[in-house]
This record gives structure tokens, C-alpha cells and sequence, in this order.
């Protein structure tokens, strides 16, 4: 994750003594659910593997993930990567009672070490994409890319989907979608965003809007004011396209965006039951391309 000085939450001088990672789970939906079907994903590898794994969840925030693993999964080397101070160090209280985990506070793009599962657990929108290249060199055989997130709910058209389909790049350019090389050059020259872009990001902006505010009202209705507040931060940064710290895809571009950086998509689950409209949590297994395929009940 980001930064304190840049971050959208933990820079704020009233989140500093806050927990976020453990309050997101009390006041907002599907964040729980969703750490208990990785935690249970991650089970199921290490019992297809019949050994310990290498584990590191990116962005772990202050840890709570990653203390969930390391209780199911006594033998596993589970590592909170997070760069932001105060939740690193929650994440190191938190996990100080488990041996074989630990906290790595450097930028992911600087770990080396070879691993087995690597989990993005509402950090994609946060990081910069270039990551995933640096997922797919760290993977061993048989390793595999968790991604979930909360993502915007789905805005693509069918024609949005037939055009990225024919993408074989994808790629943000001041917060708007490029999906052609040219349009990717034309941009860096002069800054010219295509119209198809710019009515994309319209969609994603009223998308989100309409999510964050039932988000909001969830909180509300449950006294969680923390929650609330930060809902409403986090809402503004959001809804400026040009902010990277926060800029959350749709489903389906995200997919389209793994699929141009290598990754085959093995599984699909969907956290929640909700209308399409209000359904932002997914949760993917991910491989490299010509990896092997992992047992998963997932949809496929």
C-alpha cells in the first residue's frame, strides 16, 4: 500500500491510532467474509502442495489477513508486506506471537524471494499496476496470484467488453482507460484521452458513487462512525481521476487486465448477494499463464 505521507486513510491524523484494517472488518460488508474464503483458499493449496508454503499477503495493512493465515497454517511462512508505519507496526504486534511470520516493510517490487501464493486483498487498486509483471517472476511452478478486491461494481458495456477483448494492452493514463497502443502513445506525447475513455470513467464515477453510498449507510446504520468518515475520504479521492492512491476498475477490466499481463484466471468467487449494481467484492485464483491448474470449487 501506499504511504502515510500519500495514502488516502493513514496519513490522516485521525486514523493514526486507529486500526482501519480492523474496524473496515466490523463496519463494512464483505471484508470478513472474504478474509475467511482466502484463508481457506490458501489451506487448500498447502494441502495439494503436502508441504509448507511461502506466503505474502501485499498491502496487509495492520496485519489481520495475515494473523488468520498464520493461525490456520501453523507451518507456512506467511510475510505482511506493508509500507505504511503505523499499520506495519500493528502488523508486527499482531503477528509477534506466530514464528514463522513476519513484516516486510520495503515496496513489494523489491521482493526477490521465490514464492508459492501471493495475495492482493484490496491492494490492486492501491498499487501501481506494474506489480503483476513483478508477481509473475516471483511465482514457483504451480504458484498462484490471489486477488480480491473491492472493486467498483461492473459499468462495461457489451461493446466496453468486445473492445477490451481485442486489447493486447491496458494500461491508466491520468486515471483514464487506454486500451490501444496508440492511444497509450498518443497520450504520453500530448496527453490526448480518447472520447471512449472519458465516457468510461463518466460511467465509473456514477458506479461508485452509487456503491460508496450504500457503503456509507451501512456503516451508519451499525454506529460505526470510524468507518463512516473514512467511507467519505475515500469516496473523494475516488471520484478524482487523476488520484492513483485510490481508483478502483471494474471486474471485468481487471480481468482483461491479468489477462494481457500473463495470468490465466482459474476461479471466480463472488462475496455478497446483492444486486450487480451494489456488488463490488471478488475474489480470483490466478496463474501464470502456462502454469498448471489448481483444484479450486470456484466458478469458472
Amino acid at each position: 500500500m501506499s504511504s502515510e505521507e500519500v495514502s488516502t486513510v493513514y496519513g490522516r491524523e485521525e486514523f493514526k491510532r486507529v486500526d482501519v484494517g480492523a474496524v473496515m472488518r466490523d463496519g463494512h460488508p464483505d471484508i470478513s467474509d472474504g478474509d475467511q474464503l482466502i484463508v481457506d483458499l490458501v489451506a487448500k493449496k498447502r494441502e495439494s502442495a503436502g508441504r509448507p508454503l511461502s506466503v505474502i499477503d501485499v498491502g496487509s495493512g495492520s496485519g489481520v489477513l495475515s494473523e488468520l493465515i498464520a493461525q490456520r497454517l501453523p507451518d507456512c511462512r506467511v510475510i505482511a508486506n506493508e509500507i505504511a508505519p503505523n499499520p506495519a507496526r500493528q502488523a508486527r504486534d499482531r503477528l509477534a506471537a506466530h514464528p514463522r511470520a513476519e513484516v516486510f516493510t520495503d515496496d513489494f517490487m523489491d521482493w526477490k524471494e521465490p514464492l508459492d501464493v501471493i495475495i492482493s486483498w484490496g491492494s490492486h487498486h492501491h498499487l501501481p499496476h506494474s506489480h503483476l509483471q513483478h508477481a509473475r517472476t516471483l511465482l514457483e511452478d504451480g504458484g498462484v496470484l490471489i486477488l480480491g478486491d473491492e472493486f467498483c461494481p461492473e459499468y462495461c458495456t457489451e461493446d466496453d467488453v468486445k473492445r477490451l477483448k481485442n486489447a493486447d494492452v491496458i494500461e491508466l493514463g491520468g486515471g483514464y482507460l487506454l486500451a490501444a497502443r496508440d492511444e497509450i502513445e498518443a497520450y504520453r506525447a500530448d496527453g490526448s484521452v480518447p472520447e471512449w475513455s472519458r465516457v468510461l470513467e463518466d460511467r465509473r464515477r456514477r458506479t461508485l458513487w452509487n456503491w460508496y453510498k450504500f457503503v456509507i449507510d451501512y456503516a451508519i446504520e451499525r454506529d460505526h462512525w470510524p468507518v463512516a468518515i473514512a467511507e467519505m475520504q475515500i469516496t473523494k479521492d475516488d471520484m478524482v481521476t487523476a488520484f492513483e492512491e485510490e481508483h478502483k476498475l471494474s471486474p471485468l477490466i481487471v480481468e482483461h487486465e491479468l489477462a494481457v499481463n500473463g495470468f490465466e484466471q482459474v476461479a471466480k468467487h463472488v462475496i455478497g448477494d446483492r444486486p450487480a449494481e451494489l456488488q463490488s467484492f471478488f475474489i480470483y485464483e490466478f496463474l501464470p499463464a502456462n502454469g498448471a491448474a489448481v483444484d479450486s470449487a470456484g466458478d469458472r
